[in-house]
């Protein structure tokens, strides 16, 4: 299945490469930036509290301003309705630092729900995962940490690094897996339980 890409009203990073078959969600503000990136939405949704309702396009779901979720969990709820397990977000971090960890809340709602999900802001790549497996390859002059988003993960593994874990168990109140390096082409990172998050980070 095609993933969708969600692009937020924070701080501006078009670093999220679209391809065409992309189903693209713009969320209030996040409209005008995908103009910007020159990406044509399928859906834009929002409050339009940071951008003129008189701007967007017809056929936009209009959401009340007093309501319980942000316009970005909106737009993440509508692709995981739509069957959506791979969720790439951007234009979601800076600015407000509640709307960041909001951001980073609902990422881990996506991922409880069975969806991958990706923060990208350029300079980093935040993965918000459920239990499985993934393959991050090598970047020269990137740093790589694992860390539990839920109060624990279980059966952590983690190989093709300098540090490894088998079976381990992290949780939200030690960061024990920041800064790890490669000692492989890829690393390899599972685990068996909880959300766990992992980020690329420019050095």
């Amino acid at each position: 299945m095609k993933r969708c890409v969600i692009i937020s009203g924070g701080e501006y990073s078009p670093s999220v490469k679209i391809n065409e078959n992309d189903y693209i969600i713009a969320c209030d503000k996040g409209y005008e930036y995908a103009l910007k990136m020159g990406a044509e939405p399928d859906l834009v949704i929002g409050d339009f509290d940071s951008l003129s309702a008189e701007t967007v396009p017809k056929g936009t779901i209009r959401l009340p301003r007093e309501k319980d979720v942000t316009d970005t969990f909106a737009g993440v709820s509508r692709a995981l309705d739509m069957g959506f397990e791979e969720i790439v977000i951007c234009c979601a971090l800076g600015k407000r630092a509640d709307h960041e960890l909001a951001n980073y809340q609902t990422a881990a709602y996506a991922a409880g729900n069975g969806a991958r999900v990706r923060i990208d802001s350029g300079d980093n790549a935040i993965y918000f995962l459920p239990p499985g497996v993934i393959r991050i390859p090598k970047q020269e002059g990137w740093a790589l940490s694992v860390l539990s988003f839920t109060d624990k993960c279980e059966g952590v593994t983690i190989s093709g690094t300098k540090y490894k874990l088998e079976s381990a168990v992290l949780t939200n109140t030690f960061p024990l897996g920041t800064s790890n390096e490669w000692e492989s082409p890829e690393a390899v990172i599972s685990h068996e339980s909880g959300i766990l998050t992992v980020i690329r980070a420019k050095l």
